[in-house]
């Protein structure tokens, strides 16, 4: 749903004709609002109406520049849009090729390769033992590159502890030719591929998948390569991956591997409490006033991902405790009487005590075979701060049941 949403704000954006004039300036290079409104001959709230709806679309970058805002050609939402029309009018879905079946052994067909990337929260020894492949989403700290995106370079206590002592650290999507290369060596190998994407209301990393997918399929129109988009991230889209793997080790092919998960995708809950509330607020998700407010009076905020797969705040409790009894609840909203959990994960940003006591109320609450304690990742750990923790688990009602309550 959010992918159309999506794709309709670029078609808004393209049908008017003072907006493609701006693109048309643009194209020249940067412009400030001042050059444009001259050029264009409109007043200033004509401008701000059109140019708000060409950065909202992801065409066109706005940056500030001291007291100016300079307007510029996004080259990767650019090339998105040149490649929407045809990917979508194109009479085969993304990741089929006509009568590919008919030229491939059902052996081969079944034994897809499956892939996340460094949003997602799954141990090692899983990634190891089930064959998953990781595409590394980077970050920096401090101005340091991390290209792999994860622990390869850098401990978590490391990490963790300069973000407390005031380090910054920022993340980048992956890019449309990183994805073009990842794409490119499964595809010459004649491999199907399933990708489970970081929410595309979180990152235009989807974005950038389906643009070099556009791309693969004219060079390999045989390729069969499903990026899915979770609606999620961390661990999340290890439960996806759990369910991947087990459809595949049933014989089930990559396409129907990928509907099903686009169909489950919705029942993988996530609910997560923070420590410094200014982590969302650099973040752009809460107000410099709310955060510092919530800070002073002990306010602790549960969030969760919308069926949209943007970040959303569901409640607020006044303290830790509080907060944890509060996650636990929705837990048992969304389990069924007599339910047992494969598999529950708790992720944490450094803070495993807390996450331990969390362990122990989920154990007093509900069933479960698994109970996985993890430390959250940098690429999500970034926005969330240290102190953060989540509880991760597939539910029996959807996340649309949860916000109709």
């Amino acid at each position: 749903m959010l992918r159309h949403h999506d794709n309709a704000k670029i078609f808004t954006a393209l049908s008017d004709v003072t907006r493609l004039r701006i693109l048309d300036l643009l194209q020249n290079g940067d412009k400030t609002a001042t050059a444009l409104r001259e050029e264009l001959d409109i007043v200033q709230s004509t401008l701000s109406h059109h140019v708000k709806i060409l950065v909202d679309s992801g065409v066109v970058n706005a940056r500030k520049d001291g007291k100016w805002t300079l307007y510029s050609i996004n080259q990767s939402g650019g090339l998105y849009a040149s490649k929407l029309l045809k990917l979508l009018t194109s009479t085969q879905k993304p990741g089929i090729a006509p009568n590919s079946k008919l030229n491939r052994r059902p052996e081969i067909m079944n034994n897809f390769s499956i892939v996340v990337d460094t949003s997602c929260d799954i141990s090692p020894e899983y990634l190891k033992t089930h064959d998953i492949d990781v595409v590394p989403v980077p970050f920096t700290l401090d101005g340091k590159e991390h290209k792999l995106g994860g622990w390869q370079d850098i401990t978590a206590k490391d990490f963790y502890g300069a973000l407390r002592s005031g380090g910054v650290s920022k993340t980048t999507q992956v890019n449309p030719e990183q994805f073009y290369e990842s794409f490119e060596s499964y595809a010459k190998e004649g491999k199907d591929v399933l990708y489970i994407v970081l929410s595309s209301g979180l990152s235009g990393t989807f974005q950038s998948a389906l643009i070099a997918l556009s791309e693969i399929k004219e060079k390999y129109p045989d390729a069969n390569i499903y990026p899915v988009d979770s609606i999620g991230a961390t661990s999340t889209n290890a439960l996806l991956a759990h369910m991947a793997v087990k459809k595949r080790q049933e014989g089930a092919t990559v396409a129907e591997t990928a509907a099903y998960l686009d169909e489950r995708k919705n029942y993988c809950l996530g609910f997560f409490t923070v420590d410094d509330l200014m982590y969302l607020h650099r973040g752009g998700r809460l107000s410099k006033l709310s955060a510092i407010g919530g800070s002073v009076l002990g306010i602790k905020p549960i969030l969760t991902i919308k069926p949209d797969g943007m970040l959303s705040l569901k409640s607020k409790v006044r303290g830790r405790a509080a907060a944890f009894k509060q996650m636990i609840a929705y837990l048992k909203k969304g389990t069924n009487e007599g339910r047992v959990h494969d598999t529950i994960y708790i992720v944490h940003t450094d803070c495993e005590d807390d996450a331990r006591k969390l362990a122990d109320m989920v154990k007093a609450e509900v069933k479960v075979n698994n109970l996985k304690t993890i430390m959250m990742c940098p690429v999500i750990g970034t926005h969330l701060g240290p102190g953060a923790v989540t509880l991760v688990f597939e539910a029996d009602i959807t996340r649309n049941e949860y916000v109709a309550e």
